[in-house]
């Protein structure tokens, strides 16, 4: 897979080609800004997912996709889109019941009681660069937007690079699968997530402020998608 070239970020250039997106689509050239963390991070997944990131680049500058919010000129599979660039997180699991608790908003359940199981089981891969920037300066109920994926086995730590690749794969084919139907991603607070913060009892999934989130509406669950499936 191809990646782009990162180049200091022109505003004149930008005008010229229509857009940080079409910039990207038609120059195969990432605008940057010289000592930013949220560029950094931004080549950072562009490193790591490039399949995933031209998906969502492909579909910000699809032309047919419809129909187009008047406030922002987006349609609103381009609105998931740009949710997940920015907020996104892949959670893929080879356990059903914890991509089940997640799906159902039972973090408590996930992170604590299963606890073992999910560490087992369960990897959380942050793809979206302004949620990576978040994450310089945490803050409690910092969530999340994801794609909750199911694999058959995961393979051992040195074979980590081949597992990226299937789930990049995956990742980009669910991402263009955006067009077709609705799509909501289920949040997931990031400090719950065993390591990401001192979450070592019980007594921090008894406290709202640290699993809290925006509610949105919910969509049939599909936490049981295999790896690939699209």
């Amino acid at each position: 897979m191809r990646l782009p070239r990162f180049v200091t970020e022109n505003r004149d250039e930008l005008r010229r080609v229509g857009g940080y997106e079409q910039h990207v689509a038609r120059l195969c050239a990432v605008p940057s800004r010289p000592e930013h963390w949220h560029d950094f991070f931004n080549m950072s997944v562009w490193a790591h997912f490039p399949e995933l990131r031209w998906a969502l680049n492909a579909l910000h500058v699809d032309p047919t996709v419809g129909p187009k919010d008047p406030r922002n000129g987006r349609a609103p599979a381009q609105n998931v889109a740009a949710t997940f660039d920015e907020a996104g997180m892949l959670v893929v699991s080879t356990s059903r019941k914890v991509l089940e608790a997640l799906r159902a908003l039972h973090f408590k359940r996930a992170f604590w009681e299963m606890r073992e199981e999910l560490r087992a089981t369960t990897r959380f891969w942050v793809v979206g660069h302004g949620l990576l920037e978040s994450l310089l300066t945490p803050h409690p109920g910092l969530a999340a937007r994801s794609l909750l994926l199911y694999v058959p086995t995961l393979r051992e730590p040195e074979q980590d690079d081949e597992l990226r690749y299937e789930i990049d794969r995956a990742a980009a084919a669910r991402v263009q699968a955006f067009r077709d139907a609705r799509t909501v991603l289920d949040p997931i607070p990031v400090l719950a997530i065993p390591g990401y913060s001192d979450n070592g009892s019980a007594d921090f999934y008894d406290d709202l402020r640290n699993i809290r989130f925006e509610p949105h509406s919910r969509r049939p669950s599909d936490a049981n998608a295999e790896l690939g499936s699209g």
